[in-house]
């Protein structure tokens, strides 16, 4: 009789373990179906994207316009520490990207080709001796200030969405009437640009 109930304890026991392993089969085959789906739905979305794109450069005679003509954006980073003295335009050096060639690194000036709605970004690392404040201008006219303190090296960033004219100028450069010295090498100060839209 003792035999019995053991025996009838253990295949309820094996019962159990069974059931937890087909359990947790079955959850593991749902969540792979489950990613596999949400896979398939953001492929259909890429695509979507990809023909609304292709569809949006068409000209009126139904051509796909080339993305390259009118492509436009920057990035530019400082190579190396750099001093910049006094209201100085901060020319920043390495060039990332310049598809389109707007950005003159030579002056550090970029130049919209088109009308539109551009992005315009800048970051900032100060050195530690000393903080720093930099303006994001345009035509003269200062739009933003970017911050970085002394003593703890704290980067520093400001986005903004600009609509710009054809031949509209932004830079950035020193705020103060004093040199301002910016850390790096190669990483941290960085001006960029985009043009999301034509007007």
């Amino acid at each position: 009789m003792v035999k019995s109930v053991y025996k009838k304890t253990d295949e309820h026991a094996m019962d159990i373990k069974l059931h937890s392993s087909l359990k947790e089969i079955i959850m593991m085959l749902i969540g792979m179906l489950i990613g596999s789906l949400m896979l398939s739905c953001l492929d259909s979305l890429y695509i979507q994207n990809v023909q609304t794109f292709q569809y949006l450069g068409k000209s009126g005679t139904g051509n796909v316009i080339a993305a390259e003509k009118n492509a436009v954006a920057f990035s530019a980073i400082l190579s190396r520490v750099t001093t910049v003295g006094g209201k100085e335009v901060v020319k920043y050096d390495s060039l990332l990207t310049n598809v389109g060639g707007a950005y003159d690194k030579s002056t550090g000036i970029f130049t919209a080709p088109f009308k539109g709605i551009y992005t315009i970004s800048c970051s900032l690392l100060s050195s530690t001796s000393k903080y720093v404040n930099l303006d994001i201008m345009k035509n003269g006219k200062k739009l933003s200030i970017v911050f970085s303190a002394s003593g703890i090296n704290p980067h520093s960033a400001q986005t903004l969405q600009l609509l710009l004219n054809k031949g509209d100028r932004v830079w950035i450069q020193n705020h103060s009437r004093i040199k301002a010295i910016l850390h790096d090498h190669g990483s941290y100060n960085l001006f960029s640009g985009v043009l999301i839209t034509q007007i």
